[in-house]
């Protein structure tokens, strides 16, 4: 007989939610005002899994001193943007929100890099929120992710000493496993239902 593992854990961007286009396009469309065109594929490579100061301090790099001073401060328009799509059509896939209601024999768990106010009005949309037996938002570790932190302040508030980790970022994967999570990649969040299936048989 298999054993259970002690918890699931997921992050929130790219793997419960598809939000890294919403999030491609609100930089792209703030850095446009300046001049960058900032493609997906660029996006991916650079953008997953970085905090939005890294990547306010890497375009501003490429701006002039004033214009960077100007669009440092965009980060709340830019948020804005990706609460209210995110609200307007529902970024989590309809069989991630069967697949959290089945999930009822596990401690489940949820790891963030963004803020509580950008992520649990979706999470209430969608009603999952109520399917998480604790969360972790990017606010809350001293230090984000790749640092052990975020895993192993969740890792406490589920009673739990280690789980499996979903996970789409280098950033979130480094963290998971650190900590003593097993991790998997979630390539593409309409895949985390089937995913997750698996490792658990």
């Amino acid at each position: 007989m298999a054993v259970l593992p002690e918890a699931l854990v997921f992050d929130y961007d790219g793997v419960i939610a598809d939000t890294e286009p919403l999030h491609w396009k609100s930089w792209a469309a703030l850095l446009a005002r300046y001049g960058i065109h900032l493609g997906w594929e660029e996006y991916c490579r650079i953008g997953q899994g970085v905090s939005d100061a890294k990547l306010f301090l890497r375009f501003g790099a490429q701006m002039r001193p004033a214009d960077a001073e100007d669009f440092s401060c965009l980060n709340p328009e830019r948020k804005q943007l990706v609460r209210e799509w995110s609200l307007a059509e529902s970024p989590i896939p309809r069989e991630t929100v069967a697949l959290l209601k089945t999930l009822g024999d596990y401690r489940v768990g949820l790891v963030t890099s963004s803020e509580q106010a950008d992520v649990e009005p979706v999470l209430r949309a969608a009603q999952v929120y109520s399917r998480f037996d604790a969360l972790v938002f990017g606010q809350e570790p001293a230090a984000p992710k790749p640092s052990p932190a975020p895993y192993l302040l969740i890792a406490e508030r589920l009673g739990v000493k280690t789980g499996i980790a979903f996970e789409d970022s280098e950033p979130g994967l480094a963290s998971a496993s650190a900590a003593g999570f097993k991790v998997i990649k979630i390539a593409r969040p309409g895949d985390l239902a089937k995913i997750v299936a698996l490792s658990l048989r």
